[in-house]
């Protein structure tokens, strides 16, 4: 087992050619959410709120950070409720101050639903969830960025049903001046 985190550390530390700036952000966005099942279409709105801590640069151009989200959607028959946690993969062009970013997170999600609504649940449910998140920051000052984003996310609970597919824009705030 030690030798697999020798192994891990080298390649780590060959793949960063200089030292990591360690920078934090936070940010919240306003969210829309589609969930769809055989019967009816949710539209469940709400936030995303999350922490990104950089970490190092890879090729002189791609960022890796390290992102934990949480997201919390609701409707008038359902809440979906989750927190996952996993790698952001950012593309920083000096042109314009725009940010293309995709991460890979992983958690678990809370379905919370009343029955009313054709969901095949009357309670709550929780189970893991996937998502692969892809967007865009543009820098407005040198603390502040807007973003959009767009969520594919697969819940597996209830066999895997809901595919939840989630539009948000927000603000980031990052502690260290750019």
């Amino acid at each position: 087992m030690k030798y697999v985190w020798v192994v891990l550390l080298v390649l780590v530390g060959a793949l960063t050619p200089r030292a990591a700036k360690a920078q934090a952000e936070i940010y919240g966005e306003f969210s829309v959410s589609e969930l769809t099942n055989l019967n009816k279409t949710f539209t469940p709105m709400g936030g995303t709120v999350g922490l990104l801590v950089d970490g190092p640069t890879l090729f002189h151009k791609v960022v890796v950070s390290a992102d934990v989200q949480g997201r919390f959607v609701e409707s008038s028959s359902l809440k979906l409720n989750g927190a996952e946690a996993g790698p952001r993969f950012s593309l920083v062009t000096k042109k314009h101050g725009i940010t293309y970013y995709g991460e890979f997170l992983v958690g678990f999600a809370r379905l919370y639903s009343d029955g009313s609504g054709a969901t095949g649940l009357n309670g709550s449910t929780t189970d893991s969830e996937i998502q692969l998140n892809a967007g865009l920051a543009k820098q407005v000052a040198p603390h502040w960025d807007v973003s959009g984003e767009y969520s594919y996310a697969q819940y597996y609970a209830l066999g895997g049903m809901f595919n939840p597919k989630t539009f948000s824009v927000g603000v980031v705030y990052h502690f260290v001046k750019r």
